[in-house]
């Protein structure tokens, strides 16, 4: 039987299409693309066995010794003692100056091997002689007030400085309210020097 051409063109089209069919699903699927390969992670070397602190070394056994010791010069450059400032023609501790002093007696019961001394100053108006007696006073008082927080008065030395030292020239209350000051001095430690 005789077919016409449009059939036979149909029908070599559809076996054309099953032999691409079968010839792709005989192919094997492409090969992926080869990954990077890691390099190998170093070997970690175990930690050191740390010995344990001889008894007053460090502070902590976690705290290396250059934390916990500190040099006068370094408590002083540091300022870890702060400064309290006292009212006009007075030595008595201000209320605002109260928290600076609780924070200075604080560091010092961490640090029981540090002496200070504490300095009295004034502004520039008065005598010589009468600013170094309240400044003698004002001295005296942060020491007390020190003492009444529970360090030993023997860590304590007071002076005297007057008007001699200021910390802002100038005149007018700006600069006067400055100078009017007990300032905190590391003067020595255990490990320190005088």
């Amino acid at each position: 039987m005789m077919r016409s051409p449009a059939k036979r063109l149909s029908l070599t089209a559809l076996l054309a299409l099953v032999v691409l069919i079968s010839a792709c699903s005989k192919d094997e699927p492409p090969a992926p693309a080869p990954q990077p390969v890691a390099p190998p992670a170093p070997a970690v070397a175990p930690r050191p066995a740390v010995e344990a602190p001889i008894a007053g070394e460090w502070e902590t056994a976690d705290a290396p010794a250059e934390e916990s010791f500190l040099s006068r010069e370094q408590i002083n450059a540091r300022h870890l003692l702060r400064t309290i400032h006292f009212d006009y023609d007075s030595a008595e501790i201000r209320g605002d100056q109260r928290a600076t002093l609780q924070a200075n007696a604080d560091w010092l019961r961490e640090h029981p091997d540090v002496r200070i001394l504490v300095e009295g100053h004034c502004d520039e108006r008065g005598t010589r002689e009468y600013n170094l007696a309240l400044g003698d006073q004002r001295a005296q008082a942060a020491s007390a007030y020190l003492t009444s927080l529970g360090i030993s008065a023997s860590r304590i030395e007071t002076i005297s400085y007057g008007e001699e030292n200021p910390v802002a020239m100038g005149e007018g209350e700006q600069f006067w309210s400055q100078n009017r000051r007990g300032e905190f001095v590391a003067v020595t430690s255990e490990r320190g020097t005088t």
